[in-house]
């Protein structure tokens, strides 16, 4: 699985800071980057995985930042014959490639008439995760792909780190979803507004299948 942008409301998702001890339960307050894409490492929060930032986003990929900045485009690129995965986060709009907003503005015209995205134009990606031949990661652990969009409230991440995330609330709901079941207007503003979305596939891979 590969998430083009996930992140928690409160905390630095990038950081692995504050981990109980599986014996002791006492935080670890280690301060450590989330560089391990083995889900279960035991130095970071379950699920984690290695994270990508941006620093030139400043924060903006994600919530009301983001929205503050007029939203913006995630792009990810699966390609296993080149033995990568790659991922985009282009925020305000003004700083989508030209080649992407030409993609995107012609998706729905007919074919010749539209504009073939070309990743190599779109500057440094936000990730950038080798795979196949040479990594340790094969590119056979990656097949049969789906696209999902969703709004995990109390995801494995931003529900274990909960209790240091959110001490106020801790201190009357033990858990993640204790608050969110007894606060639902707190997710009034929670929701996806989205333009659009468009995959594309290379020709030589639309034949293979």
């Amino acid at each position: 699985m590969d998430d083009v942008a996930e992140g928690s409301k409160t905390g630095s998702w990038d950081t692995s800071i504050g981990i109980p001890d599986r014996k002791t339960g006492i935080p670890d307050m280690t301060f450590r980057w989330a560089q391990n894409c083995f889900v279960y490492d035991p130095h970071q929060w379950l699920n984690q995985g290695c994270v990508a930032t941006d620093l030139k986003l400043e924060g903006r990929s994600l919530g009301m930042p983001l929205n503050d900045n007029g939203g913006g485009v995630y792009a990810l690129e699966w390609d296993g014959q080149n033995r990568h995965i790659r991922t985009w986060v282009f925020s305000p709009h003004n700083r989508v490639p030209s080649n992407l907003r030409d993609a995107m503005r012609t998706a729905t015209l007919v074919e010749g008439e539209r504009i073939a995205p070309d990743t190599n134009l779109w500057g440094l990606p936000y990730g950038n995760f080798p795979i196949g031949e040479g990594t340790n990661c094969p590119a056979s652990h990656f097949k049969n792909m789906r696209l999902v969009i969703n709004l995990a409230f109390c995801g494995s991440v931003a529900g274990n780190r909960y209790f240091m995330d959110c001490p106020t609330k801790y201190k009357k709901f033990k858990t993640c979803e204790q608050y969110i079941e007894s606060q639902p207007e707190e997710l009034n503003e929670a929701y996806w507004k989205i333009r659009g979305v468009y995959v594309y596939e290379r020709e030589w891979v639309r034949q293979w299948n």
